[in-house]
């Protein structure tokens, strides 16, 4: 896995708790979380689900789109290790994740370093790179991107945490998503003088990571990608039931 820690940060209980509410779909979290997953988690929103038929000989199995996504992390590790890492790191990022902007040399850099255990954690390219990573080990790695960021931000404040952490927005082109992420309370600097602490954006992913695993023992029937999944799907919910209140 990263290597990372928490040594820099005393545990967040406050986060943790304001996660499990959410996953177990407390208070104000109804109709979200993971009992309502299969309803609420839709990728891709547009076209056919995308084939991975030319380097993988699993048919893709599945009545809808969050059907076949579940399908696909169960396999996924089982198709890394028997593809062309290359061609699989590039539909992960562009055909299944929509990031077309990598290039074949940044793309190849991700491969060598998970290839050699060097797992990058790093905030720079991390929407596309830990794609790569959970699909290699979906059981270790988690996605973190623009949806991610947001859907963990919202849960603390709307659980008007006074103690939270700032996780790092990324950028997206969803206008609701950038509503949230422009906000002047939503702001990091903001955050971080209400009284939450600002994680640093290379140890971001690490400590994203770390909490959602803690978080995770508490769910023991769900699986690590289902909890970042629903994380994902109601980043927007999340989003606009904070800019509403």
């Amino acid at each position: 896995m990263v290597n990372s820690d928490l040594d820099h940060f005393k545990i967040n209980n406050s986060l943790i708790e304001n996660l499990k509410d959410y996953f177990d779909e407390k208070s104000p979290f109804q109709g979200l979380g993971l009992k309502n997953l299969s309803n609420n988690y839709n990728w891709p929103r547009k076209g056919d689900f995308p084939s991975i038929e030319s380097f993988s000989s699993i048919k893709i199995l599945g009545n809808n789109n969050y059907e076949k996504n579940i399908f696909l992390k169960e396999n996924s590790s089982k198709i890394w290790n028997e593809g062309s890492k290359f061609e699989i790191a590039k539909w992960v990022i562009d055909k299944w994740g929509g990031i077309r902007r990598n290039s074949i040399e940044t793309i190849e850099k991700y491969i060598n370093e998970i290839e050699n255990k060097n797992y990058p954690s790093y905030i720079k390219g991390v929407a596309s790179y830990s794609k790569i990573l959970s699909f290699m080990n979906p059981e270790e790695f988690a996605i973190y991107d623009a949806r991610v960021a947001i859907s963990l931000n919202a849960i603390q404040l709307l659980s008007k945490s006074q103690s939270g952490l700032a996780f790092t927005y990324l950028k997206g082109r969803n206008n609701t998503l950038t509503l949230f992420r422009n906000s002047e309370l939503t702001k990091t600097k903001n955050l971080i003088k209400n009284g939450w602490q600002e994680i640093p954006k290379n140890d971001c992913y690490s400590i994203y990571l770390n909490y959602l695993k803690i978080v995770n023992s508490y769910f023991p029937t769900s699986k690590l990608y289902e909890l970042e999944m629903s994380l994902f799907a109601d980043a927007e919910s999340l989003a606009d039931r904070y800019l509403k209140t």
